[in-house]
């Protein structure tokens, strides 16, 4: 089936489309795929602060992944949000902005910690965070074997916190185990709990009774998420797991004199996006497979635009995860220095008003070194 250029660079919201005239072919599978060719660029979504507030939708988020949905152009949602597995918050986005997503389109904070499952084997890892599904259940299905939350191993310890009432926990030998690691997915619930024992663990053999005595922290600790701030209903930004590490990092070393050592997972650490790039290039190569053979050419993207509202964790991680990235910062979460400033620390490469006006600059700006890449084409073939 054959389609207008206008297809793969649709119009801004708003507008009428225009009838555009081309002398290339254009190639739909999903979408509308040129001649001989596939998108050469790509999209990454951060949900919150981009696309929603709590449960609400932000202005023109709906209509803009529709038209990059649309379009055939890969994209993803990363987030450092994983109070969901990649599968329950896939369902959710699905249901609020009425297009198809699966888990092939999510990348969550704690996405990439499956590359560490067969390190552990049936050694004890404690997980903690707010979260409104199994933190265990999310581990487990990543391939940890032996998993447990703080809070169950804190009231098989109950002398570790003195001031909190825990029940008698009958079944508590596996708490007696060596801990392995420790895994913050997300803001934990329990601050004083969780501060505390994870401290005693850094410093401990990984046994909670025993101090290590060669100042060696025996106790991996992953942390999924770097926001010390995020974007919520309440007029000022909220503390996030961010803040909660840097705390847990003083506590820690205003009693050892040594700064925690952690594993680094989430925005803006380079497993997000090495996962993001993998599932992007896996959805342009989905589509490779529906170019007529003999039309096929090379498949590799180019340019992925990365929109967010958070200079410290989308623009950062963005603008330090490869050349082919681009940082987009819009206005409506985190960030509030408008359009005609940028970030200090974390300059973006583009900042626009809100999600709407990102998606229509990226599909200006490709088309218009596609339109370029055409008319040297066509001077080339002009020259023969």
């Amino acid at each position: 089936m054959l389609r207008s250029a206008s297809l793969l660079f649709p119009a801004p919201c708003g507008l009428v489309q225009p009838r555009v005239r081309c002398s290339r072919r254009i190639i739909t599978t999903r979408a509308h795929i040129m001649s001989g060719g596939l998108p050469e660029f790509g999209f990454v979504f951060d949900i919150d602060g981009v696309l929603i507030r709590g449960w609400d939708l932000l202005p023109n988020a709906k209509e803009s992944l529709k038209k990059v949905h649309d379009s055939g152009v890969p994209y993803l949602f990363v987030t450092n949000n994983g109070m969901d597995t990649e599968d329950e918050r896939a369902k959710i986005l699905s249901k609020q902005f009425d297009i198809p997503v699966t888990n092939k389109s999510m990348v969550l904070n704690h996405s990439a910690l499956q590359n560490h499952a067969n390190d552990f084997g049936d050694e004890l890892v404690l997980v903690t965070g707010y979260s409104r599904t199994s933190l265990k259940g999310v581990l487990k299905s990543y391939g940890f074997k032996n998993v447990a939350l703080i809070s169950e191993f804190a009231a098989c310890h109950p002398h570790a916190l003195p001031n909190k009432k825990y029940p008698d926990v009958k079944d508590r030998a596996w708490a007696d185990k060596p801990v392995a690691a420790v895994v913050v997915v997300e803001t934990p619930e329990n601050w004083h709990e969780d501060l505390q024992v994870i401290c005693d663990l850094l410093r401990s053999t990984g046994n909670i009774n025993e101090l290590a005595e060669d100042n060696k922290q025996h106790v991996k600790l992953f942390n999924c998420n770097f926001d010390f701030t995020y974007a919520e209903h309440f007029h000022t930004a909220r503390f996030g797991p961010g803040a909660f590490i840097q705390l847990l990092d003083v506590l820690f070393h205003d009693s050892t004199g040594r700064h925690i050592e952690i594993i680094r997972h989430g925005k803006p650490n380079k497993p997000a996006y090495e996962i993001a790039a993998k599932k992007l290039q896996a959805q342009l190569d989905a589509l490779a497979k529906e170019v007529p053979k003999g039309e096929q050419k090379s498949h590799k993207l180019k340019h992925v635009y990365a929109v967010g509202d958070n200079p410290k964790s989308d623009v950062r991680g963005a603008n330090s995860a490869g050349n082919i990235w681009r940082s987009i910062l819009v206005c409506t979460g985190v960030y509030k220095g408008g359009v005609k400033s940028n970030d200090k620390e974390d300059p973006a490469h583009y900042v626009v008003d809100g999600v709407g006006e990102a998606v229509d600059k990226v599909f200006e700006i490709e088309k218009q070194r596609s339109l370029g890449r055409a008319a040297s084409q066509e001077l080339d073939e002009s020259k023969k």
